[in-house]
This record gives structure tokens, sequence and C-alpha cells, in this order.
């Protein structure tokens, strides 16, 4: 595949408006800051002037081939020369709509978008290969990149050209867990906290555990660990519960299960505490409590 994939050319438009209807959500004033907004995602290479991307971000996607660059409302996206650019314009559709979830340009909560644009601090990758990954590409970015959310082939099952349904259940959790962990968790920590077990999600997870949810690495009385590995920390085990619940509960389904997690909306439904459906039906938290389109406007 060609190196520096493009597909449109639509500026991103920066800090419009005070006051701004949000989806689902209550309408709020900004303050402090502007709000970033984007009419259309772009996909676009490195070196284009309008992503806010110092030159040495720049030089390190190029020096490890990530040529393909997106940043709905400011936040990075970052795929390999070789993956499909229809799986990269579907990620960056996903990110969008997650945070303008009634498409109207305008995002749902500025505060989350601002805490997720700090590349330096947070970013979404798109790999190809895994050991190109794993030793090269990765060493080389976290030198300039904060901390990766990956969204890579080999979770995907990259298959031609277009992401199938199961691509598109990976994309929305990874997206979902980054939402989750570097957004919603440091603007709200007390409700969406996933660095201890005392915010409204982790305490709903402690309660879930070992009843209807059991993450497969970790262990529960009678019932040991399925798959190698230590999701046991509430930076892993509450963001991985709390997407499986988010997305069941809006209607869609989650990529895979946790040991015992309920199949179907309705019976997750009359398991949850009344705390954790208030927070989520909490209008001024703008969570996802509607199928996505999968449709966000693509330039």
């Amino acid at each position: 595949m060609a190196h520096g994939v493009q597909i449109g050319l639509t500026p991103l438009l920066m800090g419009l408006g005070v006051g701004i209807a949000l989806s689902g959500c209550q309408t709020k004033k900004i303050d402090p800051g502007p709000a970033p907004t984007a009419a259309r995602v772009v996909i676009s290479t490195p070196d284009d002037p309008r992503w806010l991307l110092s030159q040495r971000e720049r030089a390190a996607l190029k020096q490890v081939g990530f040529t393909q660059v997106s940043m709905p409302f400011g936040v990075l996206i970052a795929a390999d020369e070789d993956m499909p650019p229809a799986y990269v314009r579907q990620a960056a559709a996903i990110l969008a709509e997650m945070m303008d979830q009634d498409m109207n340009g305008l995002v749902d909560d500025p505060r989350v978008a601002e805490v997720l644009s700090e590349s330096e601090v947070c970013w979404l990758a798109m790999p190809m290969d895994h050991r190109a990954w794993e030793e090269e590409q990765f060493p080389k970015l976290e030198r300039v990149l904060g901390y990766d959310i990956i969204i890579p082939e080999w979770w995907m099952g990259v298959q031609g050209s277009e992401p199938d349904v199961h691509a598109r259940a990976v994309m929305v959790e990874e997206i979902h867990h980054f939402m989750t962990q570097f957004g919603f968790s440091e603007i709200y920590p007390e409700v969406f906290g996933v660095e201890a077990w005392d915010s409204v999600i982790a305490r709903e997870t402690r309660r879930a555990q070992c009843d209807f949810w059991q993450h497969p690495e970790n262990d529960c009385p009678g019932s040991p660990a399925e798959v190698r590995g230590d999701c046991s920390d509430p930076n892993c085990d509450v963001v991985e519960f709390y997407q499986q619940v988010v997305v069941m509960r809006s209607g869609m389904q989650p990529g895979w299960l946790g040991i015992g997690f309920p199949e179907n909306r309705d019976v997750l439904e009359a398991m949850l505490s009344d705390e954790i459906k208030g927070v989520m039906d909490d209008p001024q938290y703008c969570q996802l409590r509607q199928p996505l389109r999968f449709n966000y406007p693509i330039d």
C-alpha cells in the first residue's frame, strides 16, 4: 500500500461557541476554554499542517510507518501504512460519534475532549504487524507520545478491505476503554475513576465480581482464570466491565463477554444497581445510551 493515504481536506474547526447542545446531554456552558469541534472527520498524513502535533511527533509517526492520521475533535488516531484505509476511517468515525452522539459537529463534553486531545498523554494506535509493533514501532513511539490504546490487526482479524462486525466491535471496545480511562475518569473521578475502587463504576465492578462478572484473566472462588494474565487492578478490570455494561445496555453486542456476564440487555438491567444506572442515564455525563450508527461524516 502506498505511503500517505489521504482522504479529504476539510479543515478542523476550533473554539466555536459557548453554549453547546449536547447529544442526550444537558446544554452547558463551556468554562473555561474553547470547545474543539469538527464538521466531519478527516484522514490525512502526519505532515498535514492542520494537525496540532509537534514536529517531533510527526517525525516519530513517519519514522515507524504510521502514515495515516486522523484527529477527530483533536484526538490522535494513527495507523500503520498497511492498515486498510477503510479500517482507519471506521475507527475515526466511531471515535467522533462517541464524542458527538447526535453528529451535529459539536463535541458533547468539551472537558473530556480536552484531556483526550493531549497526545503526549494518550492516543489511539492501529498497528498492523505484532512483531513490528512490539520490537520497532512501540519502543520509538513511546518516547514521544503518551500511553497508547491499540486497535491492532491481530485483534480485529483484518480480512479484505472493509471492517466486518467483529472488527467494528473491537474498535468500539478499545475506543470506549480509551474514553473511560483517559477522559471520563479524569474529569469525573468520583463517578468514572478507574485508578482505585471507590468510584461508582468501580464499586459496581466489585459488587458484580464473581457473581455476574469475571474477567477471564482473573480468579474467582471455584472458577480459576481461563487465560494467562492479570486484569485484577481497577484500571483494567473496571474498564473492561464497564465497557460491556455500556455497550450491551445501549443496544449493541460486546465483542466478547466476561465469565457469567448476562447475554442480553434485559437480564443485565435487572442485575445492575440503581446507582450505576442513575449515572449512566444522567444527561450531564453523556454516556452512550443508543446503538452507534457507524456513519459519522468522513471527508
